[in-house]
């Protein structure tokens, strides 16, 4: 029943990441830019959960280990891959950017077979093999119409958040409540990402209902609650499977960027999306039938 637990964190985080890139674009759309709305998401995080800690008198201490820890998975890993991403959305569709950041659960795995020697089991051959063919056919289809540079920025995204799922990983982070955890990581990613804004003469904010509501919604919906249950399912169920998990993303994402700004659904989108989520199932049953 725990690793079924887990299953749904890593589901439900998903689900609420998806909203990222919608809440994104509404923020464009309306004026703003890539590093205000990174810098945005993850200050207006920390403060939401600062009066959060201090109205309900939570403790929110960390050692020195555990403070460096923290900080430099918020400003190498969240502030790279934010960057990388949302810059990713200049170039290309909203569904697209955020299905090929998905490379992250395949780097992961690897990455845990070389640091942590966690071995393959046939399924997760299986569902690392459907998600690089998903992948593939999402960047190696029609590229004419795609822009590569990016293309590539959208990957990159992908290895640099693999990265930080390995530093969450760490046992001085898992052993930290999760919302101290995602507090320092929202904290310490946002004011580097501020310092880069401001130094940039990028920080613009218009004052206006659709950039703070939307503000709210990615600090709140796909920050605070998209990190806090992935960092409860990684607990559970690990950082390959959890990272695997979180390939149903790209469905809220899709329909969301079809509803709200009649992006167009591809064959090739609809394959590649499709390989990547048998992936996911293939997992879920894994853990269900262990």
């Amino acid at each position: 029943m725990n690793k079924v637990n887990g299953i749904i964190y890593a589901l439900l985080s998903s689900a609420a990441f998806g909203f990222m890139p919608i809440f994104a674009k509404l923020m464009y759309n309306s004026g703003s830019n890539t590093l205000t709305v990174l810098s945005v998401r993850f200050l207006l995080a920390a403060f939401i959960l600062m009066i959060y800690f201090l109205i309900k008198r939570i403790d929110f201490k960390v050692s020195k280990t555990q403070l460096i820890l923290l900080c430099l998975i918020g400003v190498v890993g969240y502030t790279s891959t934010g960057l990388t991403l949302f810059y990713s959305y200049n170039y290309v569709s909203v569904g697209l950017a955020t299905t090929m950041h998905f490379i992250y659960p395949a780097v992961v795995i690897i990455f845990n077979y070389f640091f942590y020697k966690e071995g393959f089991t046939k399924n997760k051959i299986t569902a690392l093999l459907l998600s690089l063919a998903g992948v593939y056919v999402l960047i190696g289809v029609k590229t004419e119409h795609i822009h590569l540079g990016g293309a590539f920025i959208a990957l990159l995204s992908g290895f640099t958040y693999a990265g930080c799922v390995m530093g969450m990983n760490r046992s001085e982070v898992k052993g930290l409540p999760t919302l101290v955890s995602v507090f320092y990581f929202s904290l310490s990613a946002g004011f580097s990402l501020l310092i880069f804004t401001i130094l940039s003469g990028n920080l613009y904010l218009p004052a206006n209902i659709v950039t703070i509501s939307s503000g709210i919604g990615i600090s709140l919906i796909s920050t605070i609650v998209s990190i806090g249950l992935f960092v409860k399912a990684l607990k559970i169920i690990g950082p390959a499977s959890t990272s695997i998990l979180g390939t149903f993303e790209p469905i809220v994402s899709i329909i969301m960027g079809v509803l709200l700004f009649n992006e167009k659904v591809t064959v090739a989108l609809l394959i590649g999306t499709l390989l990547i989520l048998s992936s996911v199932f293939i997992l879920a049953k894994e853990k269900q039938s262990t």
